[in-house]
């Protein structure tokens, strides 16, 4: 009797043991979309999680959120973790936190059997159809050169042509930076009367550039007629100092990325103007396409380069057009997988040119 029970809970174990083998190997990993961001609490990047998530929800899948803060080494860490046991068929959309590392993070995840599209931040020498190309779907950005011309001479306007800027910067390496950078540096080019006063590096962070914005003002005074905040959240840091100072509204303040903050700032006169991508629009095609090539319904054979690696449209957010933009509201039927993929590159700015990351 003894026996043949230790027989029965033998067997019972075994088919326990096959049951949870079969049922671990039939997890459908295309329904899982690791999405890697520079950190949640921006809005550009709840925006682009936003739409991510409604066409992963639109398939019947979901996302996994995965915070890196602008730290490199904890990506590669976090992608590592993901793909330790193989990861056959994983998809992922995911901010490579500095182009340093774009190459060995989708090599990686091609090693792994995982397909993915990234966001911003790529090498100048490395494309999606030369390395790891069935991998790599595509790479997917904005203009900053744009960007950062626009905002530049929004600035200029404002100045009448003349007077001293300051310049908030982001992560050096990162694409966006360098870009708005050359953005700004053109539209200098263009406004000879108005030159740039100091130039630091706040990471994009709030808190950072309000201390440096901070130190100017003791440092330069009223020489400070304007102020480059490369991203939103540098731009609010620089304004909560010259709040501070009692010169709000006063001394004229760009950033990029459209976040409401920002923008009710703007329609009230504390702010100059911002650049906004169509930021759900950026999480929803990366989504559409990584998901797109791991079911097949995209050929990547099919797709031309610029299909591979192009930016998404962008608008300039000024005084005049700041309410009608704080009054938008995203329609969830535009960003199921099937609204998205009926034109992927509907709301595609060209390709990348190259010479800008």
């Amino acid at each position: 009797m003894i026996l043949n029970k230790l027989s029965t809970l033998g067997l019972t174990a075994a088919f326990v043991a096959v049951a949870s083998t079969a049922a671990f190997a039939q997890v459908d990993t295309s329904k899982k979309l690791h999405l890697g961001v520079g950190n949640t609490s921006a809005e550009y990047w709840t925006q682009m999680i936003w739409g991510a998530t409604q066409v992963m929800e639109s398939v019947g899948g979901t996302v996994q959120v995965i915070s890196n803060d602008f730290d490199p080494q904890k990506s590669l860490q976090n992608i590592g973790a993901i793909t330790a046991a193989g990861c056959e068929g994983c998809i992922f959309t995911w901010f490579p936190d500095s182009p340093a590392f774009t190459k060995v993070f989708v090599e990686r995840i091609a090693d792994a059997g995982g397909v993915i599209t990234t966001l911003w931040n790529r090498a100048e020498e490395i494309h999606p159809w030369d390395t790891a190309p069935e991998a790599w779907v595509a790479n997917i950005s904005f203009d900053g050169v744009d960007a950062g011309y626009q905002n530049g001479m929004a600035l200029c306007r404002a100045l009448n042509g003349e007077g001293e800027i300051v310049v908030l910067q982001g992560v050096l390496d990162n694409a966006p930076a360098k870009q708005r950078t050359m953005g700004l540096e053109k539209a200098v080019a263009e406004c000879p009367g108005m030159t740039i006063l100091d130039m630091q590096v706040a990471s994009w962070q709030q808190a950072p550039a309000q201390d440096i914005m901070r130190t100017w003002l003791t440092k330069y005074g009223d020489r400070i007629k304007g102020v480059f905040g490369q991203n939103d959240a540098m731009a609010l840091g620089a304004v909560a100092a010259l709040r501070e100072a009692g010169l709000s509204g006063k001394v004229f303040v760009t950033g990029s990325d459209g976040t409401t903050d920002l923008v009710k700032l703007i329609e009230t006169g504390e702010a100059l103007s911002t650049m906004s991508g169509l930021n759900e629009y950026q999480g929803a095609i990366a989504a559409a396409m990584a998901y797109g090539v791991r079911v097949g319904d995209i050929q990547l054979a099919d797709l031309s380069e610029a299909q591979r690696d192009f930016n998404v449209q962008q608008i300039l957010i000024t005084k005049e057009n700041a309410t009608e933009f704080l009054a938008r509201r995203p329609d969830p039927a535009e960003f199921t997988y099937e609204a998205i993929t009926a034109d992927i590159w509907a709301k595609s700015a060209g390709q990348i040119p190259p010479g800008v990351n």
